[in-house]
């Protein structure tokens, strides 16, 4: 027998479902404009895909894989700032990242002239490793992408990454040089497997800012933003049960009124949000139901996170990458003694990512820890003279959706249906599927309950807008993001 909940548990306006970075962003907001909102967990923590904890060998802080903030991240930014800890990021100002190619450190920097010929002060590192036609085959791709309005850029969701440059022009050397890395670094997928919509929306950002920077956690991700949501959700009379799976929503003369738990318990509540990933969409709504069947489109990219601990101090880097290779495994490395003051200081503390690591199959943890230290000591030659100390390789099955050509078209709306709404990076945020995304898409969720009530308050920053020269010769549509 169905069980409501009444005297134990208190009216809800709202109940949010799922701690990661989208309800949390949702619940903290509704939480301060006012709101009674429950939050449902099925773990026994908050953070989903971005959270951390202590590794029971060093005892410091590891997250479930390295993130990175990026400084045209508004709703994140602002988020951290309402949690009090804005001051936790270390900033990679002095340049946006430094690439191993072929045992050379190109180091790419920002700034100087307008956007996009911020680049050119790049060239004298580049032109060693890239002729210039082969640099040069790009420009009628970026001048067509900047000139691009939004809605034009999203019709090329029925296209790949790598046939649309062919299409362009771009040089294949070159697409195997550059593009496949940062495909496979911001959308974790093959470029000839991606959307050309993701592609080139991230292109035409890419072309409009010359003030990049990149921003690493100096705390474990749940210190940074997750359980400080916690208590701001907590501090404004919200309430979260961790361990209370949700088993679907609750209707009531066909109208949702709540939600049920696994249980058969009822909470009931004006508005549900639904802050998951695509995966447990199938396990909240029945079958039939049409977001079921668009979820099963987003198809997850696994990776592995791999932290190594050294007996000595090994480089003053902080971050750096290496072209993606289908022979190589890691793409992405970060020395966590180097960006956060609480470790010790007599070692290096290495994170590495393992980006759509299906090439790992068949591979035992101490094959995955071997080759990691070997492609480290591409970069740092003395790590074969350093003592591994300690070591933990987490298996990710999801890092963010695949970007497949049409999943870009398919991202859901934020209203569901009456009191029911959508929040996670994989909703139509007009952002890449990132903790951006997802943060924003619980500003927009919160956004869209408090207006049925008749509050209309702006949440949500909107999404980047190219600027320098981009922003002269850019066509103009109501087309959302970029």
């Amino acid at each position: 027998m169905t069980q409501i909940s009444r005297s134990a548990d208190p009216p809800f306006d709202v109940v949010v479902v799922g701690s990661g970075i989208a309800g949390l962003s949702c619940a903290s907001l509704l939480a301060e404009a006012g709101q009674r909102v429950l939050m449902l967990e099925a773990s026994d923590v908050p953070g989903g895909r971005a959270r951390s904890w202590a590794d029971p060998a060093t005892g410091d802080s590891v997250d479930i894989g390295p993130h990175v903030l990026l400084n045209k991240y508004p709703n994140m930014l602002a988020m951290l700032e309402r949690l009090g800890t804005s001051d936790q990021v270390c900033w990679q100002t002095e340049e946006l990242l430094t690439v191993l190619d072929k045992h050379r450190h190109i180091r790419f920097k920002v700034g100087g002239l307008p956007a996009p010929l911020h680049y050119m002060r790049n060239l004298p590192q580049v032109l060693p490793s890239v002729p210039l036609r082969r640099l040069l085959s790009n420009v009628p791709l970026a001048w067509r992408t900047m000139r691009s309005s939004p809605s034009e850029l999203m019709a090329l969701d029925d296209r790949t990454g790598r046939q649309y440059l062919l299409d362009n022009g771009v040089s294949p050397s070159f697409i195997d040089w550059f593009w496949a890395s940062a495909s496979m670094a911001i959308l974790n997928l093959p470029v000839e497997q991606c959307s050309a919509a993701s592609l080139m929306r991230l292109l035409a950002q890419g072309l409009g800012h010359n003030d990049l920077a990149f921003g690493f956690p100096k705390v474990g991700l749940s210190d940074l933003y997750a359980w400080p949501a916690i208590r701001c959700l907590e501090r404004h009379g919200g309430e979260v049960r961790f361990s209370c799976a949700a088993a679907g929503l609750h209707r009531r003369d066909d109208i949702v009124a709540g939600v049920t738990l696994a249980d058969g318990t009822v909470i009931p509540a004006s508005a549900v949000v639904l802050a998951v990933p695509p995966t447990s969409i199938s396990g909240l709504l029945p079958e039939e139901h049409p977001l079921v069947a668009v979820a099963g489109r987003f198809e997850p990219s696994p990776y592995i996170s791999c932290y190594l601990w050294f007996d000595r101090a090994l480089t003053t880097a902080r971050f750096w990458a290496r072209p993606w290779s289908p022979e190589s495994l890691n793409t992405d490395f970060y020395d966590l003694a180097n960006i956060r003051p609480s470790l010790p200081g007599a070692g290096a503390m290495i994170a590495t990512n393992i980006i759509w690591s299906h090439r790992t199959a068949g591979l035992s943890d101490q094959a995955i820890i071997e080759a990691t230290i070997g492609e480290i000591g591409d970069f740092v030659p003395e790590v074969h003279q350093a003592r591994l100390v300690a070591s933990s390789v987490h298996h990710i099955p999801m890092s963010i959706p695949c970007a497949r050509p049409g999943v870009e078209t398919a991202r859901p709306a934020t209203r569901l249906e009456k009191g029911v709404f959508l929040a996670g990076d994989w909703v139509d945020t007009g952002l890449p599927f990132c903790m951006e995304s997802a943060t924003r898409a619980g500003a927009l969720a919160a956004e869209a309950i408090l207006a049925d009530q008749g509050k209309l308050v702006r949440l949500a920053h909107p999404t980047p807008v190219p600027g320098g020269l981009t922003k002269l010769v850019r066509k103009r549509d109501d087309g959302a993001g970029f």
